[in-house]
């Protein structure tokens, strides 16, 4: 068992003191702020290739289309929120799921860059 009057040592196993709620907020809406037109455009841009009228919809590119789709939605729609939660807790693993949405999510605001850049 372990001895609950220990304290860690190493520097990694101290637990930093979280910040205010008001900072995390910040970070999250700062993040919904950069998020929010790209989720909508990359919604309608989805629903538009899929609910195409000149192929069939059991095309295997479209169930991918869906899938990845559904995917990339779900990484912009949480990753302001874990922004906003690893900014206040300041843990290891808040800014890893962070990281783990927030890659794909500016993946997909970069593709939406490329396309609107290259539809100009």
């Amino acid at each position: 068992m372990t001895d609950p009057t220990m304290s860690p040592t190493a520097k990694s196993e101290q637990l930093l003191a979280p910040r205010s709620q008001l900072t995390g907020t910040l970070a999250s809406l700062v993040c919904w702020a950069i998020v929010i037109v790209p989720l909508i455009v990359m919604a309608t841009m989805i629903f538009g290739l899929v609910m195409n009228p000149d192929t069939s919809l059991a095309n295997i590119g479209k169930i991918a289309l869906i899938a990845l789709g559904a995917v990339l939605l779900f990484c912009m729609i949480a990753a302001p929120h874990f922004v906003g939660q690893a900014v206040i807790h300041r843990e290891r693993a808040m800014w890893r799921a962070a990281l783990w949405t927030g890659i794909p999510t500016a993946g997909a605001i970069i593709f939406l860059l490329v396309v609107w850049v290259g539809s100009i």
